[in-house]
């Protein structure tokens, strides 16, 4: 990893320390739970994965209608499709560290199931 990348991602670590801090003096911090944090991953890589189709999309449009200087078109959805082949890898690492961290966080079922019904023992069924 070039020096460059680890000051980034230094900073970005630090960032996201100082947000979980923040976020714990508000009394919000169960909205920055690590699940919640992949989901908001997953749903940004969705996001930008969609828009690279609908760059795609148009670029096949102009070439096909158009016809306008095929080679530059060519390339650009070369590297569009490269993109959203990194995009659907980085999708999948994070779908599966999605699923172990919910795995985390279920913990003990007979615990969780006992600690809901303390809090509310008539409404609170936990799902096995």
């Amino acid at each position: 990893m070039s020096k460059k990348k680890r000051a980034q991602k230094k900073v970005i670590t630090e960032l996201k320390n100082q947000l979980l801090v923040q976020a714990e003096r508000l009394g919000i911090s169960h909205d920055y739970r690590p699940a919640v944090l992949s989901e908001m991953k997953l749903e940004a890589i969705d996001r930008i994965t969609g828009d690279f189709y609908m760059e795609k999309s148009n670029l096949e449009y102009e070439m096909s209608i158009f016809g306008t200087n095929k080679k530059e078109i060519l390339i650009k959805l070369e590297r569009l499709n490269s993109y959203i082949r990194k995009a659907q890898a980085l999708r999948a690492q994070h779908a599966a560290q999605l699923t172990k961290t919910l795995e985390k966080e279920q913990g003990d079922t007979k615990l969780v199931r006992r600690a809901a019904q303390q809090l509310n023992p008539t409404r609170v069924k936990v799902a096995v």
